[in-house]
């Protein structure tokens, strides 16, 4: 599919991405200063630097971190404005390809009696608008922004989170292999390559969103089968997958929300299977600056749940559910599509053996 704007569209979303670049590259250098400083001068301690209510009492104030955390939520309304905007354009085109009646490679089963857990009816997830469920094009809106988002550090394909996660994948055989919280599924792709004798299989709760992963699937020859549920409650029979993995995914969720969903995984993973949650560092992981310019996004940036999910104990919720539980680390390249934010990244992998 051809998710290329107008000209007049792609130059503003460039704009865009520019502030973006400039608040990455050029103001936050400038406040992580400023922060040393103002530890330097009124010597707080650890504990306190780790208070989300005492940092916001006593740093959030600062000019700078006001005019930082302004400028990122007046670049992520506008990115988000842009590319609805631009794609709009071609709404029409866009919707008849989505509704394509695609015999193979794959499936897509959709649910128009699916009823929307109210976390997610009633939530703009990264102040997307509409949510992923409520624009019949938010699976296309979902990948162009989510590009400008990250300043094209996930490169052209998209997919570096996914080759994060085959690379600590155990050496076992995964015969059948779920996706939970799916999405438009690209990230999966190096999955999917590592195991392409697998049976693999999506899930979400968004229709826009699976009828483009069906869409952008049979455009790359992926064989996947999409059906929409949810994690919390899916339609599989116990015992019947070797790998259950998502990506990003539960923290967008509250912690009961957590629960049942590991819980779910469990129960469909087959004795010897894996359940594989990718997520991003975790706040006791990183310095006091970057947990609280993190935490910062659960009321601003449209992560209501990241907060609660990062102080939750995820081991002790995949021993509840009967797995042997480890966290390990995951590091991928990124390459900037436009030479932005080159290198290494680090993500927090819970991986889950079923006995």
């Amino acid at each position: 599919m051809d998710l290329r704007l107008s000209r007049e569209r792609q130059a503003r979303l460039d704009l865009v991405e520019g502030l973006k670049v400039y608040i990455a590259g050029q103001i936050m250098p400038s406040l992580r200063q400023e922060f040393e400083n103002w530890c330097e001068a009124e010597n707080p301690n650890e504990t306190k630097l780790r208070d989300s209510k005492f940092m916001q009492r006593k740093f959030g104030p600062d000019p700078l971190y006001q005019t930082s955390r302004g400028l990122q939520r007046l670049s992520q309304e506008a990115m988000w404005r842009e590319v609805i905007f631009g794609l709009n354009e071609r709404k029409t085109e866009i919707e008849k390809q989505l509704d394509s009646d695609y015999q193979n490679p794959g499936s897509l089963t959709l649910n128009s009696n699916l009823t929307m857990p109210d976390y997610y009816e009633n939530n703009e997830f990264h102040l997307q608008p509409g949510n992923f469920h409520k624009n019949t094009i938010a699976g296309p809106i979902y990948e162009v922004g989510v590009a400008t988002y990250t300043m094209h550090r996930y490169g052209k394909a998209g997919d570096e989170m996914g080759q994060a996660l085959v690379s600590v994948l155990p050496d076992q055989p995964f015969k059948r292999v779920l996706y939970m919280g799916c999405g438009p599924a690209y990230k999966s792709y190096p999955i999917m390559n590592a195991l392409p004798d697998a049976e693999h299989w999506g899930i979400d709760l968004a229709a826009p969103m699976l009828k483009y992963a069906r869409h952008r699937a049979v455009e790359n020859g992926k064989p996947m089968h999409f059906s929409q549920m949810n994690a919390e409650d899916m339609d599989f029979p116990d015992d019947h997958f070797d790998l259950v993995f998502c990506m990003l995914l539960l923290h967008e969720v509250p912690t009961k929300a957590v629960t049942n969903i590991v819980n779910e995984a469990a129960r469909v993973l087959a004795p010897g299977g894996v359940l594989a949650n990718l997520e991003l560092p975790s706040y006791d992981s990183l310095d006091p600056l970057s947990a609280f310019l993190m935490d910062w996004d659960t009321e601003h940036n449209g992560e209501p749940y990241w907060r609660d999910y990062h102080e939750m104990d995820l081991i002790q919720a995949y021993q509840d559910a009967g797995l042997k539980a480890k966290m390990t680390e995951a590091h991928s390249e990124w390459g900037g599509a436009k030479g932005n934010y080159m290198g290494k990244f680090r993500y927090h992998v819970t991986i889950g053996h079923k006995p």
